[in-house]
């Protein structure tokens, strides 16, 4: 249910000076779910940022950073900042103004796809949004009901598989998980069906299929699916540009905003490939048959099938990294979102070298090292940034 409480300077100045017991880090998490609540926090967390920067320019990107730090810390400090209180007040009202038209930059926040997120969150048909923790050993989801709708176990989210009466039978109701870069996380849906799902991606999908109906979801990033098996009911799996449908097999898909391409892969079964449309056609669309790929070059729109190694592809789900003659300008796509790590090639000749590798528990030095010692270039690691320069 909805929190009705409403947030108060002082629990925000208490948070900013690192006095909130764990019960009160809490209970101010309960409150930020009330949009009153979490606008007025918003504005606070925007002044005290610009107050600790000290310069004339707004950073945007940082600010967004802090704030997800300032929301998913739970360790509450007994230190207290005397100063820091008073810093506040007195420049909160010189830069209120300065924020009020600067809070757009947190609108794409917590809701859309291509928001800044540092935890795995989940939001629910009625805009209620559950921040998961890694460590959580249990966990029960709720809708705004008190219904359980699923449960979480760590880093796996189980929907109710059962048939429950108290669920709408009628109405389709879309969740939405959103995973950060740097995670990723298992999630079985109310059919059966497993679903890993890769670091820096969003995906939608009902809580709970209706029987005589496709089951559909929808996926911005990569995951891979192993599809529980239902000849009356399709499952298809919408990306940008690309769909597949398929009644029971395994497969990954890989639809990221930022690559220029979707692609398919088939592990076992078989599944059919189409776009521009709602469902597939057997004799106009194309079937891939397993260890082979479809790619879709977003710029041309052409629909490709090539012969695969297809564990290059799954092998993320193990936390292996797999390169196979790949410009290190898309390894570092990749590189970023595994490791939760913005990286910024400042040479350009670099970007098109060709590398194959495979890396499996090294940390990101490690990886990186491993490049350098086959190519020449220089690198430099400032905070959550790594700089590549010749």
């Amino acid at each position: 249910m909805k929190n009705n409480k409403d947030l108060n300077t002082n629990q925000i100045l208490k948070y900013l000076n690192k006095e909130m017991t764990e019960s009160e880090i809490i209970e101010l998490k309960k409150l930020l779910q009330d949009q009153k609540n979490l606008a007025l926090f918003k504005k606070h967390i925007a002044i005290d940022h610009y107050i600790q920067l000290n310069k004339n320019d707004f950073d945007s990107q940082k600010a967004a950073s802090l704030f997800q730090k300032h929301i998913q810390s739970t360790k509450p400090s007994s230190k207290t900042d005397k100063n820091r209180s008073n810093n506040y007040l007195k420049y909160a009202a010189i830069f209120i103004g300065l924020i009020l038209g600067s809070t757009f930059i947190y609108n794409k926040l917590l809701y859309n796809t291509d928001e800044i997120i540092t935890e795995v969150t989940l939001q629910q048909g009625d805009g209620n949004i559950e921040t998961l923790q890694d460590d959580e050993l249990f966990k029960e989801i709720k809708n705004e009901d008190g219904i359980i709708l699923a449960f979480q176990e760590k880093n796996k989210i189980i929907y109710n598989t059962k048939d429950n009466d108290s669920i709408s039978k009628e109405k389709t109701v879309i969740n939405t998980l959103r995973v950060p870069y740097g995670k990723k996380i298992q999630l079985v849906l109310s059919d059966g069906t497993i679903v890993h799902v890769n670091a820096g991606s969003t995906l939608k999908f009902p809580s709970k299929f209706l029987s005589g109906h496709v089951r559909e979801v929808t996926l911005s990033g990569e995951a891979y699916f192993e599809i529980a098996r239902n000849e009356k009911d399709p499952f298809i799996v919408s990306t940008n540009g690309i769909k597949t449908e398929v009644l029971g097999t395994k497969f990954n898909v890989s639809s990221y905003a930022d690559d220029s391409f979707s692609e398919v892969v088939l592990i076992e079964g078989s599944v059919g490939v189409f776009k521009n449309k709602n469902r597939f056609d057997k004799n106009t669309d194309k079937i891939l048959a397993p260890n082979q790929k479809a790619s879709l070059l977003k710029t041309s729109q052409s629909l490709n099938i090539s012969n695969v190694k297809t564990e290059n592809y799954i092998a993320w789900v193990d936390g292996v990294l797999v390169f196979k003659n790949e410009s290190f300008e898309i390894i570092t796509k990749k590189l970023e979102r595994f490791y939760n790590k913005k990286i910024t090639i400042n040479y350009q000749n670099i970007k098109t070298e060709k590398f194959t590798g495979r890396f499996d528990v090294e940390n990101i030095e490690s990886v990186l090292k491993t490049f350098k010692s086959n190519t020449f270039f220089n690198y430099h690691i400032k905070e959550n940034e790594i700089i590549i320069n010749p």
